[in-house]
């Protein structure tokens, strides 16, 4: 059996936490990391969406300049994990136009073909393109941040963030909690992300006093929030 490269083998760590979700059981892994250990830079991208709106997206104001500062770094952590929020994974154009912004030169072929390979898988697991169209919800949120290691040429950040996701076709909408840690790198006057490392958790229980939505109200419900334009924490 030919292997596959270890860059294809491992999907990014958001979309691995939807498939999990999903309860395939697969161990798809969480790290897309570049071989050599140097630096690593994060550009930005924060959108949400969520269903099958197909409708053109909205222009965003120019985020403002970025310079190599702890809090520009947080920033570009936390916008490269709600970058691919919504409709971007399971349309292959807008998703390969998000990659090459956010990714550093070095690790750019290996993160477009892992999130080629992410697109399809979850195109496929949640139906998407199935007639009648499914109300598909994909977000994530960050929570809070921890910065493991600073420089003005390299940065980690740690993200804790909750991740939403939801077909009618297929899956009831699920949450997942999930700590992503973001390996940056400076490069041209912005963070750019060299790799994605994640691990479950940390998951806080819902209060007893809560009862989770049933399928039918959240599919109707979550749609009509607009999501937020940015994410900074």
């Amino acid at each position: 059996m030919t292997q596959q490269p270890a860059g294809s083998r491992r999907i990014l760590i958001w979309v691995a936490a939807a498939l999990v979700l999903l309860g395939i059981g697969i161990a798809i892994g969480s790290r897309i990391a570049s071989t050599r250990q140097t630096t690593a830079q994060v550009t930005e991208t924060t959108t949400a969406a969520s269903g099958t709106n197909t409708q053109p997206t909205r222009s965003q104001p120019a985020p403002p300049a970025l310079a190599p500062t702890r809090m520009s770094a947080v920033t570009a952590a936390a916008r490269s994990i709600t970058a691919f929020d919504g409709n971007v994974l399971l349309q292959p154009r807008r998703l390969r136009a998000v990659v090459a912004r956010i990714a550093s030169a070095e690790s750019r072929a290996q993160l477009t073909a892992a999130f080629d390979e992410a697109s399809a898988q979850t195109r496929a697991k949640l139906g998407a393109g199935t007639v009648p169209a499914p109300v598909i919800v994909l977000r994530s949120i960050p929570i809070g941040y921890r910065v493991e290691r600073f420089s003005t040429g390299d940065a980690t950040v740690a993200v804790w963030y909750v991740g939403i996701v939801g077909s009618g076709a297929t899956v009831q909408p699920q949450q997942s909690w999930r700590t992503q840690v973001v390996s940056l790198v400076w490069e041209d006057g912005a963070w750019k992300v060299r790799s994605f490392r994640s691990s479950a958790g940390p998951t806080p229980p819902l209060s007893t006093a809560e009862i989770p939505g049933s399928p039918g109200e959240l599919f109707a419900v979550i749609p009509r929030f607009e999501e937020f334009s940015s994410a900074v924490p």
